[in-house]
C-alpha cells in the first residue's frame, strides 16, 4: 500500500506540473502572437519609413520572436513528455492498486470455494461477538463435517470431491442470510457464523434446513450424491465468551452428533433449545 500512495503522489505532482506548465505555454503563445503582431507592424513601418533605425529594430525584433517561438516549441514539447508520463503514472497507480486489492481478497479467501478462510472467519466471529455483547444479543457458530467424505475422494477421485466441496459452500450459503457467514474451515470442515438472532432455537431452524439442503440430491459429474453431514451449535454467550471458543464448543458438539447419528445436529449445551423464532426469516 505505501508504494500505491507514493505512485498517487507522483502522479499528484506531476498533474500539478502539467498544469503550471500549461500556463507558461499559454504565456509563451500569447507573446509570441504579439510579437508577430509588431513584426509585422514594424515590416509595414519599415516599408513606409525606409531608415536604418527601422531596420536594427525590425533586426532585434526579429531575433526576439524566433526565440519566443523556440521557448514555445520547447514548452510544447516538455508539455507532451509530461503528459505522457502522468498518464502512465496513473495507469501504473491504477494496476498496483488493482493487483494490491486482489491480493488482500486471496489472502482472506479460500482458494477453492472463495469463501472466508479461517483468519477472516475468526475476525468476523470476534467482531459479531462484540456486537452483540454491546448489545447484549446472541449469536451462534454452526461446526459442520461432511459424513464419509473420505468415500467420495476415494473412489470419484479429487476432483469430483473438490466439485462437492464446492457445491457444499453454495447450499449452506443458499440457506442463511446475507448477514450471515459461511467459510470452509479445512478439509471438509465448513463453519457458519449466525448473528442477531433471537435465541439459540434460531440456531437449531438454520442447522435443520442445511441438513435439508445437504440431502436434497447433488448431480456432480455423472454422479448424483446425497450428501450428508455432522453438525455442532455454539451459542454465545452461553456457550463462550470469543471467537476461539464458540468453534471449539461447536466442534465438540458435532463430534457428539457424529456419535449420535449422521445427518444430524448438536448443541453444545445440554438444554434443549426453545421454540425457533418467527422474527429470523
Amino acid at each position: 500500500m505505501p508504494s500505491v500512495l507514493l505512485t498517487k503522489r507522483a502522479v499528484s505532482a506531476a498533474t500539478r506540473t502539467l498544469a503550471l506548465l500549461n500556463e507558461q505555454a499559454d504565456g509563451v503563445r500569447t507573446e509570441l502572437g504579439n510579437l508577430r503582431d509588431d513584426l509585422a507592424q514594424a515590416r509595414r513601418d519599415f516599408s513606409d519609413a525606409g531608415g536604418s533605425q527601422l531596420r536594427e529594430a525590425n533586426g532585434q525584433l526579429v531575433i526576439a520572436a524566433l526565440q519566443a517561438e523556440a521557448t514555445a516549441e520547447t514548452a510544447t514539447e516538455a508539455n507532451g513528455h509530461l503528459v505522457i508520463a502522468a498518464l502512465q503514472a496513473e495507469a501504473n497507480a491504477e494496476t498496483a492498486t488493482r493487483d494490491l486489492g486482489e491480493l488482500a481478497r486471496s489472502s482472506q479467501r479460500d482458494a477453492l470455494t472463495d469463501t472466508p478462510n479461517r483468519a477472516l472467519m475468526l475476525d468476523r466471529i470476534e467482531r459479531a461477538v462484540a456486537i452483540a455483547r454491546r448489545r447484549q444479543g446472541c449469536i451462534a457458530v454452526i461446526f459442520l463435517d461432511l459424513d464419509r467424505f473420505k468415500q467420495i475422494n476415494d473412489t470419484l477421485g479429487h476432483t469430483i470431491g473438490d466439485r462437492v466441496l464446492q457445491l457444499v459452500s453454495r447450499r449452506l450459503e443458499s440457506v442463511v442470510r446475507d448477514s450471515d457467514t459461511v467459510s470452509r474451515h479445512g478439509g471438509d470442515e465448513f463453519l457458519v457464523l449466525l448473528t442477531g438472532i433471537s435465541r439459540s432455537s434460531d440456531a437449531a431452524l438454520i442447522a435443520n434446513k442445511i441438513v435439508a439442503a445437504l440431502a436434497a440430491p447433488s448431480r456432480v459429474g455423472d454422479h448424483v450424491l446425497h450428501l450428508l453431514a455432522s453438525i455442532g451449535v455454539a451459542v454465545y454467550p452461553e456457550d463462550g465468551q470469543d471467537a476461539a471458543t464458540l468453534i471449539d464448543r461447536a466442534d465438540a458438539a458435532m463430534y457428539r452428533s457424529k456419535k449420535s447419528g449422521r445427518g444430524s445436529f448438536e448443541f453444545h449445551s445440554t438444554e434443549l433449545p426453545s421454540e425457533p423464532s418467527l422474527e429470523l426469516f
